[in-house]
């Protein structure tokens, strides 16, 4: 049976909120929350929130409990360096393999996404940030022409989201994005495969170094999540 219309925007609207509060860590990594709770929380239907999280929980946003409920998936040391190390590995050859094969639309929509700015005291630009570098990173990955490593960065992107939120809160620049960005677009634009693979390479070494120092200098979420292990 098809999905109507005013649940579909339900579903999506509960998605985007729980999705939203993840990233911005308003739920911080660790937390338990149920169904009933989030139902009450964020006065929306109980079959949206269900659905909401089981598609976070599909992402690796949320951890399913069972009976105890969910868990906002824990920010660790080792998922960073996991996460980076599998990136690292990636997203380079998915530059040389991407470049000179983008269009016109796809150049306009990374220099879009390079461009993009925002003010460390407005939490919503700094999601629409974080947005624009995830969707930066995935244009690459889909213009490589591997669907299946393309969403393997899609799902790594996506969980960095948040990181990248507690990285800007806590002193990041945003000219440290755009700067990497805009020299591995000039590398695709102009062909070269090598030279982009060597430029994402060093972008997300120097992103998990300023990650990591933003990360472990926060006490409140040292606390209640992040570990060694």
């Amino acid at each position: 049976m098809a999905t109507s219309p005013k649940k579909g925007n339900l579903n999506a609207q509960a998605f985007d909120t729980l999705r939203r509060d993840i990233i911005s860590c308003t739920l911080k990594p660790g937390t338990t929350i149920t169904e009933a709770w989030l139902t009450e929380h964020y006065a929306l239907g109980k079959a949206a929130i269900r659905h909401a999280l089981a598609r976070l929980t599909q992402q690796g946003l949320t951890l399913n409990q069972g009976r105890l409920g969910y868990t906002v998936a824990p920010i660790t040391i080792k998922s960073i360096r996991d996460s980076y190390q599998a990136r690292r590995l990636i997203e380079p050859e998915l530059c040389r393999l991407a470049a000179g094969r983008l269009d016109g639309d796809k150049l306009r929509a990374l220099r879009d996404c390079s461009s993009a700015s925002y003010d460390r005291n407005s939490a919503a630009e700094m999601i629409a940030f974080s947005q624009a570098n995830h969707r930066f990173h995935c244009l690459i990955a889909h213009a490589a022409g591997n669907d299946r490593l393309a969403r393997l960065i899609e799902e790594l992107s996506d969980d960095h989201m948040r990181i990248a939120y507690v990285s800007m809160v806590y002193g990041q620049s945003s000219e440290y994005w755009n700067d990497d960005h805009a020299g591995i677009v000039a590398a695709l634009e102009s062909g070269c495969g090598d030279e982009a693979a060597r430029l994402m390479t060093e972008h997300l070494a120097s992103g998990e170094e300023a990650i990591m120092k933003a990360i472990l200098n926060l006490p409140e979420l040292l606390e209640t999540s992040l570990s060694s292990s």
